[in-house]
């Protein structure tokens, strides 16, 4: 009755496998002007201005965070040109950039403070873990496009790195408490600890349980999604080459969602299964200067726990360590190089019959090295920038992955660029190893058996390569006083995609044994390999206007479109009409903000999605308003309603469990922030 629930549940599994006292980081407080002028580090590894970067970035800062009211980093990134968010149940999201939106994201890297958080548990981004306490965070940085040569496999359309505020800057006490419609809370506490001379610390702890989502009539649905976050920070005294600072955090969540399953004798109905996710992880960074330049060495643990109920669960142990030194610029050439070496410990355990790993513990291994080697042409006008990462992983052996850019700056107002990268994406531990029944299809009317059974195992002489992008970038910046406007051209070309070929020898007798009834259900193997391919192009426009000194005003578009290579076999050509309906053709946001006088602000997004999926889920347009009030100088109090003009609307569909649709009803919640 269950072996699709099973089958869906294990191969999630597996194949993916305000003005503050006491030192409040001050970027709350900036101008606008000043947040334009904002530094970026994940394009180059160096901290330099958004304008000298050579790529698309679009940086969040702590104040656009705070004002959009999103209480996750997914809500955070919903207006980024190019990123795609949509919810698809309690807790649970769908996030992409450049397309390839899912439940996962197995092509988009992202990392906290430098810290991927990459999971091969999931094949990707577990976002319910990413519970981050957004007062502690200074800006988010997005980077849409190739970043591998710098950051390694996995960030093939791009990188999202959230920025924690430094200890120093978050001194004294905070406390931040909300409620939502539904009376589901989200509690916050923070206490900064002065260390005196040897620098500064903090400790937090974060708690939350989120609202159910809706059935397509309205009806409150009876998935969930709770638990709590906690962690530590502390910075030495030191700054800039001289620097050091150790993080360590922890997590535990339990979900619910309801799966659709269909048993052989074709009967179909809800299935709620229950997961509980945990993790922890400690990272140690220090700068220094060497050599006439700046060096440093970044290392961390990370350990990650994941438990389907009865059906199976599977622990990740990583330990990374980073090392990158950038020389003195010498004559036109500024150059960086670095080493990095990765040890993965992944073990997976189903405890049903569906499921075949081998091995089912596995040690993988990743050896890197990079250099980048900015040149100026001319000063102020021309510059260059070459390098790559050299990549050896135990799964999909070695990979170069190059880069090249260039800029032209002709005036100090107007910027343009273009770039050609190559990214790859390693093969997942289930995608190499896993052997899975996905369950039962009905047999044709003449066919003296009721049901076939479909099987997926990796294709027998695969040699496991890396999905690879060759992604190619035209690029505009311009500002205008202190507005700015960008608008990016991107063409991505897809090679070796992992996808599913059907077995020529077509069915397998006797096939399987099904016990209720007695028979044998004979199989259909479906072979995993690097079968796909695809590519995609598209446009993103970003304009951010200070009206006037009380009103700003933020607008973004993106049009896109993704073509999968045609095939004669079915299963081949179903994975890539997969790869195309999986994000909306365009999207775009409008967003005000407004300062009304004596600490009342107003703050209006209106969104327009269009439709994925050849409208299994229709196009929609939401509105979302917050009123926020400084109620004296240690005291926020803010309101918001999401959907405010739409009661009931689906964003996606999950494309990794067959679970039961998720509508995402109006919803409004209170918070109040005191800091003492």
């Amino acid at each position: 009755m269950k072996n699709r629930v099973q089958a869906s549940l294990l191969v999630s599994l597996v194949l993916g496998c305000s003005a503050a006292q006491g030192g409040e980081a001050p970027l709350v407080d900036l101008t606008l002007e000043e947040l334009a002028r904002l530094d970026v580090a994940t394009v180059s590894r160096k901290a330099q201005k958004l304008s000298d970067t050579p790529a698309a970035v679009t940086v969040l800062s702590a104040e656009e965070i705070r004002r959009s009211g999103a209480r996750s980093v997914p809500e955070a990134l919903r207006d980024v040109p190019g990123v795609t968010v949509s919810q698809i149940g309690s807790g649970r999201w769908a996030v992409g950039v450049r397309g390839t939106d899912g439940r996962f994201s197995n092509k988009l890297l992202v990392q906290i403070d430098g810290r991927s958080v990459y999971s091969p548990l999931f094949s990707g981004v577990f976002w319910e873990a990413l519970d981050v306490m957004l007062e502690d965070v200074e800006r988010i940085e997005v980077i849409r496009g190739a970043g591998a040569s710098l950051w390694g496999a996995n960030a093939v359309n791009g990188v999202i790195n959230i920025v924690t505020r430094k200890a120093t800057a978050t001194q004294g006490g905070l406390v931040s408490a909300g409620i939502d419609d539904q009376g589901q809370p989200t509690l916050a506490a923070r206490q900064g600890i002065d260390l005196g001379d040897a620098g500064a610390g903090r400790v937090f702890i974060k708690g939350s349980e989120l609202s159910r989502s809706r059935t397509a009539n309205g009806r409150e649905d009876s998935d969930s999604n709770r638990g709590w976050s906690g962690g530590f920070r502390l910075d030495g005294a030191g700054s800039g080459a001289d620097a050091w600072s150790v993080m360590g955090n922890a997590y535990h969540r339990n979900s619910r969602e309801n799966i659709v399953s269909s048993s052989v004798a074709g009967f179909q109905g809800l299935y709620p299964i229950d997961f509980e996710f945990e993790g922890s992880s400690l990272q140690g960074r220090r700068n220094w200067g060497w050599l006439g330049g700046e060096a440093s060495l970044q290392a961390y643990v990370d350990h990650q726990f994941a438990n389907v109920g009865s059906y199976g669960r599977g622990t990740v142990d990583t330990v990374d360590a980073d090392f990158q030194h950038r020389l003195a610029a010498e004559g036109a050439h500024e150059l960086m190089w670095g080493l990095g070496a990765r040890y993965v410990r992944t073990e997976i355990i189903a405890v049903t019959s569906i499921l075949g790993l081998d091995p089912a513990r596995r040690h993988s291994r990743v050896l890197s090295a990079f250099v980048q080697d900015e040149i100026t042409l001319v000063p102020k006008t021309w510059k260059l920038t070459v390098g790559g990462r050299f990549e050896y992983s135990s799964l999909s052996r070695f990979e170069p992955q190059p880069t090249v850019r260039l800029m032209w700056t002709p005036s100090m107002d107007d910027s343009l660029w273009t770039s050609w990268s190559r990214a790859a994406r390693t093969p997942s531990i289930g995608e190499s190893d896993a052997t899975i029944l996905y369950g039962f299809r009905a047999a044709p009317p003449q066919a003296p058996f009721p049901a076939v059974a479909t099987i997926s195992s990796p294709w027998p002489d695969w040699n496991r390569r890396a999905e690879r992008l060759d992604a190619f970038e035209f690029g505009y910046r311009r500002n205008l006083g202190r507005a700015s406007l960008e608008a990016v051209a991107f063409y991505n070309d897809y090679r070796r995609l992992i996808g599913t070929h059907m077995d020529p020898n077509g069915l397998v007798f006797p096939g399987l044994p099904i016990p209720i009834p007695p028979y044998y259900a004979p199989s259909q193997s479906l072979y995993r390999g690097n079968f796909g391919a695809a590519r995609s192009h598209g446009l993103e426009l970003g304009l951010d206007l200070p009206v006037t000194s009380s009103l700003r005003l933020q607008a973004s578009y993106t049009v896109m479109d993704t073509r999968a290579k045609s095939s004669s076999d079915p299963a081949l050509e179903a994975y890539g009409r997969s790869i195309e309906t999986t994000s909306p053709h365009h999207w775009a946001s409008l967003r005000a903000m407004m300062n009304a006088g004596r600490g009342h602000e107003f703050d209006l997004v209106l969104r327009r999605i269009g439709a994925i999926g050849e409208a299994s889920v229709p196009a929609y347009t939401t509105v979302d308003l917050r009123y926020g009030w400084r109620v004296g100088p240690l005291f926020d109090l803010s309101l918001g309603i999401q959907n405010l003009f739409d009661p009931l609307h689906l964003e996606y569909v999950s494309n990794f469990f067959p679970g039961q649709p998720a509508y995402q009803p109006r919803r409004g919640y209170l918070q109040g922030v005191w800091r003492y």
